[in-house]
């Protein structure tokens, strides 16, 4: 596509879409390349689900602007090459959690060195990042205490702990706290009585449950589901962050009738 102006001349480009997987945690590489021979004049990462509130990363006139970027990106994103050797404007976006789910456009307005300053070219790539989730394996035997681990960084403020299981969601959370107290009438009954933080000061962020008594009906996939902002932030700034526990309860219910029935190893 070529746009024409009395006083520029631009060509614009786009391509392909690539498909990024990254895990819940991970520090993830959008990558974006061009032409060696190009000066590089204004650099935009976005995302369009979110550039009314800023860009993922904004760079003019040899300098990045963190005051343009959207507020859950900050501290977050660098470029992988800050001197972009190579023409590699390719971005890496730290801890990445499910809400950096989506479509991100790496838009590069650039210029040949040999041609006029007012003929620009700009070209476009798109990258499909899924960010997926950590589960961790957790085994217990049947009258067992077990815990469930989570951990956050620990420079963010908990606004929101969700403990759940979904095949119990429509009946109840496993644990809830939200404004710095439990909310035990939101639990679903089995769990009533039977669940605590392993620190309920949360120190360190650490947000790992303790569940007493585990019976095979406690067999499941666990969410750990946090809404963290960070210290010093906009209360309007949120990150949800998930983690998955998939545990797994072994062991024999010993019934009366049961030891009736077992062979007498000693003097009886």
């Amino acid at each position: 596509m070529i746009k024409t102006g009395e006083k520029h001349i631009i060509f614009m480009y786009s391509a392909l879409q690539q498909d990024v997987q990254g895990r819940v945690g991970d520090d993830v590489t959008l990558q974006c390349q061009i032409s060696t021979e190009e000066i590089i004049s204004v650099l935009k990462w976005s995302r369009a689900d979110l550039n009314t509130d800023g860009y993922v990363y904004f760079y003019r006139n040899k300098r990045s602007y963190e005051n343009y970027q959207h507020p859950s990106f900050h501290g977050r994103v660098k470029l992988r090459d800050p001197e972009m050797k190579d023409g590699d404007v390719s971005l890496i976006l730290k801890n990445v959690t499910f809400n950096d789910t989506g479509i991100y456009e790496c838009h590069v307005a650039v210029r040949n060195p040999v041609r006029s300053k007012r003929v620009h070219t700009e070209i476009s790539r798109f990258i499909n990042l899924t960010v997926t989730a950590l589960q961790q394996d957790v085994q217990g035997r049947v009258g067992d205490d077990v815990t469930l681990q989570c951990q956050i960084s620990t420079d963010e403020i908990i606004s929101v702990l969700k403990w759940s299981r979904a095949d119990l969601n429509t009946d109840g959370y496993v644990y809830f706290y939200r404004n710095k107290r439990s909310y035990e009438n939101y639990q679903h009954p089995s769990f009533h009585g039977r669940v605590k933080l392993r620190d309920p000061e949360m120190k360190d962020g650490d947000v790992s449950l303790i569940l007493k008594n585990v019976t095979f009906n406690d067999t499941g996939i666990y969410e750990c589901h946090v809404a963290v902002r960070k210290s010093g932030k906009s209360k309007r700034a949120h990150t949800e962050i998930s983690h998955f526990i998939n545990l797994t309860v072994t062991g024999e219910f010993v019934t009366s009738e049961k030891l009736q029935h077992r062979p007498c190893l000693q003097l009886c």
